[in-house]
């Protein structure tokens, strides 16, 4: 997409114009050239669409002590019918994770709309059941017949999770659910917050009709909570719709202060889609419908004095969509589509010095010209990873200065629509992303947890394709009896395995059930290293020779499995097996002719037969051998 000379010198102009920011020392990052502009892209806006409020105080209201009510969450339990997807009929799906604890949630359309949940114990290789939140009976509420919004979720340095969603069968207030243990649903807490009525001084307030609400916590565990409500004062009668309400915890979830105003020109603006992010300090962004962006924030978590703000107005030239904040030390970034000419961008504000100043960039790998959408952004392992949407699939891409991006990687499989408006891609802390998409016409909802660079140090063992053979050791008692099975390991992951076993299965014809036949200890495996690993299936003295050609009859296929018991926790799994198709000849082929009146003879498998079918091969042998 190239700019006209008109637009080019409108960019120019906007980039003289546009605040440059220094860069502290002491961020982690290497550098930062903020305010990038590739030769074709901008998301720079001329100086007056873009405020920054700082003298100009609202009258701001905080009210401390609000309390939360807690109750013994109802868990209704669904048994999975499609692994293929994590959940099915869903929409807008969160994930957190807290070591190899993965918890997702996300909002279920159906008769009514409802809270789903499912948790993984192992990075999310397996999922529990679907489990469905019902209500509590303590608090008085029956989500079976209501409707819930979709739910917001963050996790603590602790491990505690918490999610916030309104529902139909409340006016004023919202409820959290608390994962104190992701993996055990018996320590949940479903709690009410009652913002029916409130006192500040010898006023009464009434929060009503919440929604689009976000949750962030912080290293520390500080709550931070936002959305959009109707403020009503009681006392006076009068009414701010649709304004941004703020609550903050520094417990952990507790208590709480509320945040608002009453004299804010933010009210009845089409304020959606709320982002929050808490670190040193704290910040509330919300999309304006068909307007721009705005961003409140609270330098230094200071919220006494009123929120100071930061806004973009869209322009003739560009339109600025869907916001998502992130926050760490005293940098903020707001990640958002940049659309121009009618096609859409990932472009960013960012700022380093707690909002003072702030400067504009874009993402050159994810600025084409295809429209990129739907961005969410995190920190890991001193990265920045970005996930957007492109031609109806996710990306991830990831830079360490926000000025050189790798090539986006697509994670999402071929074959199903992703429909952008249900809020897919966002990431759980430092792990995992999730989507919805459509699939055969209905949501659907995926997990991805397989990068490489995601799964940080785990070694990923597998059998060498191509490498499996049988042989024989060149005995002189049974020449050309392949009773070894020969086949390369490698350790394609990027730490090293520990020892682990490998076991070789038998499977005969039309039998489902497979037989152990030999095993081999492996003592560790670097990252990197390959290995040839040969395992004896029987020896070839007479009398094991005389069993193994009893064992092998109807033989169809060996089986190598690699660390059964899952003694070495690894990337990936799904290769630790492979099939070998062989027959009775493959393993004997100068005895062929046996496996039919071996079969034949044994008839019902008896032991009197056995004992019999062992001396005629035993004599048969025998011959052989003295030939």
């Amino acid at each position: 997409m190239n700019l006209s000379k008109n637009s080019a010198v409108i960019v120019i102009l906007c980039m003289v114009l546009v605040i440059i920011i220094c860069i502290p020392t002491n961020s982690f990052i290497p550098f930062l050239r903020v305010g990038h502009v590739s030769d074709n892209k901008t998301i720079s806006p001329a100086e007056e669409d873009v405020y920054k409020t700082v003298d100009e105080k609202n009258d701001f209201v905080i009210i401390d002590g609000i309390e939360k009510i807690e109750g013994e969450p109802q868990i209704g339990i669904m048994k999975i019918d499609d692994s293929s997807f994590l959940f099915t009929q869903c929409t807008h799906p969160k994930v957190v994770n807290h070591g190899k604890e993965v918890l997702a949630i996300c909002r279920y359309i159906g008769n009514y709309q409802d809270v789903y949940m499912r948790y993984s114990l192992d990075y999310g290789k397996k999922w529990s059941d679907i489990l469905v939140l019902r209500g509590s009976k303590e608090l008085g509420c029956d989500f079976s017949v209501s409707n819930q919004s979709k739910p917001s979720l963050s996790i603590g340095s602790d491990g505690h999770a918490m999610a916030v969603f309104c529902s139909q069968d409340t006016l004023s207030g919202f409820y959290m659910l608390e994962f104190q243990d992701i993996g055990d649903p018996s320590m949940w807490t479903l709690s009410y917050v009652d913002l029916s009525s409130v006192q500040k001084g010898g006023f009464l307030y009434r929060i009503e009709n919440m929604h689009d609400m976000s949750i962030d916590i912080s290293g520390n565990n500080e709550v931070l909570i936002a959305g959009i409500g109707d403020v009503v004062n009681i006392s006076s009668n009068h009414i701010t719709h649709d304004t941004p309400v703020i609550l903050f915890s520094n417990n952990g979830g507790d208590n709480f202060e509320l945040i608002f105003s009453e004299d804010t020109p933010y009210q009845n603006i089409g304020l959606e889609k709320t982002s929050v992010s808490i670190d040193r300090d704290a910040y509330v962004c919300y999309g304006i419908k068909g307007d721009g962006i705005l961003c409140l924030y609270f330098p230094d978590k200071n919220f006494i004095d009123g929120w100071e703000d930061f806004s973009v107005e869209n322009t003739d030239l560009t339109v600025y969509k869907n916001p998502h904040v992130y926050t760490w030390n005293d940098h903020a970034i707001i990640i958002l589509e940049s659309i121009t000419k009618d096609n859409s961008d990932i472009g960013f504000f960012l700022t380093t010095d707690s909002g003072s100043s702030w400067a504009p960039g874009v993402v050159d790998v994810a600025s084409s010209d295809y429209d990129e959408r739907m961005p969410a952004l995190c920190i890991w392992d001193k990265k920045f990873v970005l996930s957007f949407e492109r031609g109806y699939s996710v990306y991830v891409t990831e830079s360490t200065d926000l000025e050189t991006w790798t090539e986006p990687k697509k994670v999402n499989s071929a074959g199903g629509d992703i429909y952008p408006y249900y809020g897919f891609s966002d990431f759980g802390n430092d792990y995992g992303i999730m989507w919805g998409e459509i699939y055969k016409g209905q949501p659907v909802i995926r997990f991805y947890g397989g990068s490489a660079d995601i799964r940080k140090c785990l070694p990923d063992i597998l059998i060498v394709e191509n490498s499996v053979n049988l042989c024989n050791n060149n005995s002189l008692i049974l020449k050309k009896t392949n009773n070894i099975l020969s086949f390369e390991i490698e350790n394609a992951g990027s730490a090293d395995a520990g020892d682990f076993i490998v076991e070789i299965y038998m499977k005969r014809k039309n039998e489902n059930e497979s037989t152990p036949v030999a095993f081999k200890e492996i003592y560790g495996l670097k990252s990197g290293e390959r290995v040839r690993v040969n395992i004896t299936l029987f020896d070839t003295n007479l009398k094991d020779m005389v069993k193994a050609l009893i064992l092998f009859v109807r033989v169809d296929s060996l089986i190598i499995k690699m660390d059964p018991s899952d003694e070495v926790y690894e990337d990936n799994e799904s290769n630790n097996e492979l099939v070998l198709k062989v027959n009775y000849s493959s393993i004997f082929p100068r005895f062929s002719w046996l496996e039919n009146a071996i079969n034949n003879l044994l008839n019902g498998n008896k032991e009197e037969e056995y004992r019999n079918v062992e001396q005629l091969i035993t004599r048969v042998l025998s011959e052989y051998i003295s030939e």
